[in-house]
């Protein structure tokens, strides 16, 4: 272990796998440990400043705090891209190789080690996507037993509780009694996770409003406390990224492209990386577009309405999703907030 550089770890539950190399990158050293107590007890002996390498997986973050706590220098590398580097069959040692050889890819970035009140706040926006996720399903799913029926309940939150419980209400022959019953059932249970949703989203919000950079990021058209919260719990560390482009193209609302020589061909959204903080950021643009007010003279309100006349909604909020990611990148460097100013030379200052 005195002579290792780097240390990569193939982490699991109960079982570890630890490879270790030197500076000329030769693999020197390799151990598998059997339960959680012998790998604390193998990390708190590691040298301070040593470099360790582990995969994104559950309890990654954990182990990097600790890490980063004893003085070492841990990184989390992608799962997907760690697998690029694997050889031979996939098993402990073979990935714990593969971690090592991911860490001398230069074109790989490490995930950052987030924070407890960071992935707190994380946790909150999995539980809301998740209620989230099921309420539409169940909404959906209460349509299409009813248009079975003949029934053509419309799309959104309020025509589904207006219409089926006006079903129930007045019992429609058109439903039969089990179907009746199980429209009940169905619609109770969508209320509660609705309920649930309203809660969850009560405390991001509340959490959103006590955060100075939530606050400054909430300043920009599109950008509530969800999308903000959402992205500070994420800690993206902008300074990695050479300019605001690159920062929204991490999030894949740029074009994919099938370019060769001098052929440049664009396609459609990449919708490469995050997709919540992506899927966030483009309904917070639809909530800004459909506000917009036609007869505004106002620089930004007449961009908008060229990318409408030119992309459509979609395509307009999309770019306006992009833009906003770019301002986020800048916000995220200081301690400004953003502000909307008539006049030319603030309308040549948006097109970060």
């Amino acid at each position: 272990m005195t002579a290792c550089t780097t240390l990569a770890v193939d982490l699991a539950k109960n079982v570890f796998q630890v490879a270790g190399e030197d500076q000329l990158g030769r693999v020197i050293y390799e151990k598998r440990i059997r339960s959680r107590e012998a790998f604390i007890t193998f990390l708190q002996q590691l040298p301070a400043g040593m470099a360790v390498l582990m995969e994104t997986g559950p309890g990654a973050q954990a182990w990097g705090r600790m890490l980063l706590k004893q003085g070492q220098r841990p990184s989390i590398l992608p799962a997907r891209h760690v697998a690029g580097h694997r050889s031979g069959p996939k098993n402990d040692r073979n990935d714990a190789l593969a971690i090592l050889r991911a860490g001398r890819d230069l074109r790989i970035h490490a995930v950052p080690v987030k924070t407890e009140a960071a992935q707190q706040m994380q946790a909150l926006h999995r539980v809301r996507q998740r209620y989230v996720k099921e309420h539409t399903a169940m909404g959906n799913q209460m349509r299409g037993l009813l248009l079975e029926y003949g029934i053509a309940i419309p799309l959104g939150k309020a025509a589904i509780d207006r219409e089926v419980g006006r079903l129930l209400e007045h019992s429609s022959p058109l439903v039969p009694e089990p179907l009746h019953e199980l429209m009940a059932e169905l619609l109770q249970e969508w209320k509660s996770l609705e309920a649930r949703i309203e809660v969850i989203t009560g405390r991001v919000k509340r959490a959103a409003a006590e955060n100075e950079t939530t606050k400054r990021l909430m300043t920009v058209r599109g950008i509530g406390p969800i999308l903000s919260s959402a992205v500070v719990a994420k800690q993206t560390e902008p300074e990695r990224f050479a300019n605001a482009r690159d920062f929204a193209a991490y999030f894949g609302t740029v074009p994919e492209q099938h370019s060769s020589g001098n052929a440049v061909r664009l396609g459609k959204m990449t919708k490469r990386g995050d997709a919540y903080i992506r899927s966030l950021a483009i309904q917070g643009a639809h909530a800004v577009l459909r506000q917009l007010t036609p007869s505004s003279e106002h620089p930004d309100d007449r961009r908008l309405q060229r990318w409408l006349s030119r992309h459509g909604q979609k395509g307009a909020a999309v770019r306006l999703a992009n833009r906003n990611l770019r301002i986020i990148w800048v916000l995220l460097q200081n301690n400004e907030t953003y502000r909307r100013q008539p006049g030319d030379t603030q309308e040549a200052a948006m097109s970060l």
